[in-house]
């Protein structure tokens, strides 16, 4: 056993002195296997962040969070039909309210309002942001950074205070010198003074809010009517206590909102929340087939890798035919002979793996900089490819290191 252990590590120690004495054909060779192990570690990082990016903005940023909408009832509006939409959805009554975050399942409930690409000027200047009338139990599901000045206070949001929060997209846009504080901007011809600042958030895109690279602006709640109207349709945000009963509270929260409706409005509309489980399932799906492609390009690049890996080992074996004669000479055994060079192989690609996973990191880090999504290392990948990059070794290493162990003594001296 220990003997054994001992001729591993010899033929190891040749192979490494061997791979180091010709170091560019050496690095010319790997440079297909790291690429192809590289591509695999990117593409499986990849989308593994894609995921856990979709699980993240379908739970409300983290917060265990989904909408309840109302819409027409079977999902989609008949062609010539009603039209329906959250503009004839009746008012949420409090006892609703109060039935829903009585339930256990339920951490906090938020009723806002959200007009899309509402006009909003200063001076000449122009933006079309996301406008969010809210109040305090949103802040309490979504809290903010502020970057300059102050949150809305509770005393704002409990008032007619046209005061209003902008984030650096709509300051950018409004106000190009960047001196945002304290001074008005004009929504729907109501003047609203800027007392915050917040910066874009680091968890990624929420289905309630948006990615805050869009322009968004909250004001409190109550002088929705100013800007809106008094018949403001409401939104409806539940947060469940944890991800595991997103999709139950939120369905609880649905059936609730439903009963408080006549069987008129039943046929026209209902409150509804989306399936969370299956637009996983189809991302997943996507994911899969997208892995499967991409997955099929890196092997081509490892097929190629592997290629040269036997070229050169045949390279090897020819500039090295005196010295397998006289290790044969002096009693070298035919599978000694073939594992050194089969050793010589497994190195060669083992190191151009270990690379090949190091660049894949490299490049999957600077994917989540250019894409944001969460950067995940998959233990699983990484095994994965080293042992498929000793795989490569041993299976194109294995022609030259058998015409290696079976080249005759005598006809090995005589070649120069």
């Amino acid at each position: 056993m220990r003997e054994g252990i001992s001729a591993m590590l010899e033929h190891i120690r040749i192979s490494i002195q061997s791979i180091f004495s010709h170091k560019l054909r050496s690095i010319l060779t790997m440079l297909g296997v790291i690429i192809g192990i590289a591509a695999i570690i990117a593409i499986v990082s990849m989308l593994k962040g894609q995921s856990e990016q979709l699980k993240q903005s379908m739970i409300g940023m983290g917060n265990n969070a989904i909408n309840v909408v109302y819409q027409p009832s079977g999902g989609e509006e008949e062609s010539g039909g009603p039209q329906v939409s959250y503009a004839s959805a009746p008012p949420v009554a409090e006892e609703t309210v109060k039935a829903i975050k009585s339930d256990p399942m339920v951490k906090g409930l938020s009723l806002y309002y959200l007009s899309e690409g509402a006009s909003v000027f200063h001076l000449t200047n122009v933006s079309y942001p996301q406008v969010y009338g809210v109040d305090d139990d949103y802040f309490d599901m979504f809290p903010i950074r502020i970057t300059e000045g102050r949150k809305l206070t509770e005393n704002d949001l409990n008032s007619t205070h046209q005061v209003v929060m902008i984030n650096e997209a709509v300051r950018d846009e409004l106000f190009p010198d960047g001196e945002a504080l304290h001074k008005s901007i004009e929504m729907n011809g109501v003047p609203f003074k800027v007392v915050g600042v917040f910066k874009e958030k680091n968890q990624q895109e929420s289905m309630f809010e948006g990615d805050y690279a869009n322009p968004v602006l909250y004001v409190p709640k109550k002088v929705w009517p100013l800007i809106e109207g008094f018949d403001a349709p409401t939104q409806i945000a539940v947060q469940a206590d944890s991800s595991e009963h997103i999709q139950e509270a939120g369905v609880m929260a649905a059936d609730l909102l439903n009963q408080g409706l006549s069987e008129a409005e039943l046929e026209k509309a209902e409150y509804s929340v989306m399936d969370l489980q299956e637009i996983a399932q189809e991302v997943e799906s996507f994911n899969q087939s997208f892995a499967l492609l991409l997955g099929g390009i890196a092997s081509i690049s490892l097929l190629v890798g592997g290629i040269g890996v036997m070229n050169i080992m045949l390279v090897s074996v020819t500039e090295r035919t005196r010295e397998i004669g006289i290790k044969k000479a002096l009693g070298a055994k035919r599978r000694v002979i073939l594992f050194q060079f089969l050793t010589e192989a497994v190195v060669l690609t083992s190191i151009g793996g270990i690379l090949g996973v190091l660049a894949g990191f490299g490049i999957a880090k600077l994917l989540t900089v250019i894409f944001p999504m969460p950067f995940i290392v998959s233990i699983p990948a990484v095994v994965g490819a080293l042992i498929f990059s000793m795989a490569v070794g041993i299976i194109f290493g294995l022609l030259p290191s058998i015409k290696a162990s079976k080249l005759q003594p005598v006809d090995a001296l005589r070649y120069e």
